[in-house]
């Protein structure tokens, strides 16, 4: 349904109406009357720049330009369009085009720029379109066509809809201009390189004071008395926390933007005493947060009486440390050394010398989230130049006062300086969703047929092998993911959640259903085709045959723990349901490592099937010893 062209002039005095102030305000749904109507040819007013826009007293908003238009009947126009906002772009004359070398000539029907630097919801766009009445429906229809080529350096040709998305690049490195010293919350910033902003709601580190590294030594385990932090085991002396203690009365909701407002509990004491200086850290279990103590009583019975005064709400079950690390991030070498980005987990405290106590904010909730997160970041437990950390003291943006690196910090214990290195990095929370749909239907499916997502190709040029229906690339090298030596692993391609009738539909079905070019690991190694609750089916490039893998296994008894004599063998047995005289044994895994040895002794492991679902499993001495006890675990091909 192609729109004619629409005249602008008679819509355009209503578009630039100044804002309403609140004693003039109108309720969105109020009709407007004959006499505000607008003669089509009325000169249109100029457009003013409006600031301190006032706030509307119905809508608690604030309105800049508020536009109403009611159609109460249909208009002279015998195709009935109704248009509140009409804009029409006519350009011709010279142009030019020629890419990445001289440039392009440009036309935007709309600009819209939309700058934030405060924390809250921004959405450069916002649709609400109701309708009760049959008849098309349509978010948003584009009419999209060209019949211009790909001539110039970088052109992109014909896209329906594009967008770029995701994580900024960089982020802010500089120096502290001036300070008032510890616990400045408005340090003055010089910018030296990155992106010249710091971001509202992440960390400002102060990177000349991160004095504190070591290396991990023990993967994270959750921490006993608490129900949602987690320690990490380090090589290195930490400074112990003077105080923690648990508040089971929940922090109301304050409703003002940062501000902080005392706030009295009587703790549960796990360790130490807290004093009535400086700050605390508050660990959830929502938001965390630095908040100044401003009182703090006498212990008694195992309990004390303390004043914070905080920003943030947050349910019963409160951790709050006092000393020690409290205020500082944990910083993970090797993930700044392969993505140049620094991690920015909260460090809260140690309650002895080689376990850190720390938590990460997702989505409303501190959980403890077991990192280093295998397979997502560089960093590694125990993995020599992969285990590396640091610690870094810092504070929570809290107001960005301007679009620049101009921040105002929560309450703070850090030792600024002027001259110290300062960093603002990312939050550590990042999600990316590139494309997001929601699709709703309560009444059957009547109407035509209908379809999450629909893609119709049309015309003969949609055609050949340089046309594909659709396309998903990986940008990333290879060398990032862990089959070729990188320390990361492979995003998967696809899922499918929820029941479905049918997974994958083809009518008619095509040449090929699946082609597999190669295996970038090794050539020659088979590829798992589908992995299946009973086994997998694999593809043997060497052989160019499938393999079926039954997926039957199972645990032996304990085998092990005696000396054996050269020759002799001990032996255990696991059940496996299905197991016959046919199948081998293709794996045996001793659940604690390799047998033991000891000295001079050595042993090998064999594995048969010796009755039905009966496997047994031999250690034997090839050298006297005593192999280590263990189970082993047995699959069958």
């Amino acid at each position: 349904m192609m729109m004619p062209r629409i005249r602008i002039a008679a819509l355009l005095p209503l578009l630039l109406l100044p804002p309403t102030s609140p004693a003039q305000t109108v309720p969105q749904t109020a009709p407007q009357s004959a006499s505000q109507t607008v003669h089509p040819d009325a000169a249109p007013i100029q457009a003013t720049r409006l600031t301190n826009c006032p706030l509307n007293e119905l809508t608690h908003a604030r309105d800049c330009t508020l536009g109403v238009f009611t159609f109460d009947h249909g208009g002279a126009d015998p195709n009935g369009h109704e248009s509140a906002h009409s804009t029409e772009l006519t350009t011709t004359g010279p142009g030019i085009s020629l890419g990445n070398f001289g440039g392009w000539r440009v036309q935007f029907l709309n600009v819209d720029e939309l700058n934030v630097a405060n924390r809250g919801i921004a959405q450069g766009r916002s649709l609400k379109l109701n309708k009760h009445a049959t008849g098309d429906t349509m978010g948003t229809y584009d009419y999209v066509f060209s019949d211009g080529g790909s001539t110039a350096l970088s052109d992109e040709a014909i896209k329906g809809e594009a967008a770029n998305v995701g994580e900024t690049d960089g982020y802010f490195h500089g120096k502290i201009a001036s300070t008032t010293g510890t616990g400045d919350i408005a340090p003055a910033l010089t910018f030296v390189s990155g992106n010249n902003w710091t971001t509202d709601g992440a960390p400002l580190l102060d990177i000349t004071k991160g004095t504190i590294s070591g290396h991990l030594t023990g993967r994270s385990a959750p921490l006993p008395g608490s129900t949602y932090l987690n320690t990490l085991t380090v090589d290195n002396e930490l400074p112990l926390s003077t105080a923690w203690g648990i508040c089971n009365t929940a922090i109301p909701n304050n409703h003002t933007a940062q501000v902080n407002t005392p706030f009295t509990c009587n703790v549960t004491l796990k360790q130490g005493r807290f004093r009535p200086q400086g700050v605390v850290c508050v660990t959830g279990p929502n938001y965390p947060e630095q908040a100044p103590i401003t009182a703090a009583s006498t212990p008694s019975g195992g309990s004390q009486s303390i004043t914070i005064a905080v920003r943030n709400p947050n349910t019963a079950g409160i951790s709050i440390f006092q000393g020690g690390l409290c205020g500082q991030y944990i910083s993970f070498d090797a993930n700044l050394a392969l993505t140049g980005y620094r991690s920015s987990y909260y460090a809260f405290g140690a309650l002895d010398p080689h376990h850190l106590i720390y938590g990460m904010n997702r989505r409303g909730v501190v959980a403890g989230g077991f990192i280093p997160m295998t397979g997502d970041e560089a960093a590694a437990v125990g993995v020599d130049g992969l285990d590396g950390y640091h610690l870094y003291p810092g504070c929570e943006v809290v107001t960005n006062r301007t679009f620049g690196a101009n921040p105002i910090c929560e309450p703070n214990a850090v030792p600024w300086a002027t001259s110290d290195l300062i960093e603002a990095p990312h939050n550590v929370a990042v999600s990316v969703t590139g494309r997001s749909m929601n699709v709703y239907q309560n009444t059957p499916s009547n109407g035509w047929g209908s379809v999450g997502d629909l893609l119709v190709l049309h015309g003969p040029g949609t055609s050949g092998n340089n046309f594909i229906g659709r396309l998903t690339r990986n940008a990333n090298p290879v060398t990032l993911y862990k089959p070729f030596g990188g320390p990361l692993d492979a995003p998967d391609f696809h899922h499918i959640d929820g029941y479905f009738d049918v997974g994958l539909a083809f009518r008619p079905a095509p040449h090929i259903l699946i082609r597999v070019q190669n295996n970038r690991d090794t050539p020659n190694t088979p590829i798992t085709l589908f992995s299946l609750p009973g086994g997998d089916i694999r593809w043997d490039p060497a052989s160019g045959s499938l393999l079926a893998k039954t997926g039957l296994h199972g645990t032996t008894t304990a085998i092990g723990g005696r000396p054996l004599a050269l020759g002799t063998c001990a032996t255990g047995t696991a059940t496996i349901p299905g197991a016959n005289n046919t199948m081998v044994p293709v794996t045996v895994a001793s659940t604690t490592g390799a047998p033991g040895f000891s000295p001079g002794g050595a042993f090998q492991v064999n594995a048969q099937v010796t009755a039905p679902d009966t496997v047994t499993v031999s250690v034997c001495a090839i050298l006297p010893g005593t192999p280590r006890p263990s189970t082993y675990i047995v699959s069958l091909q």
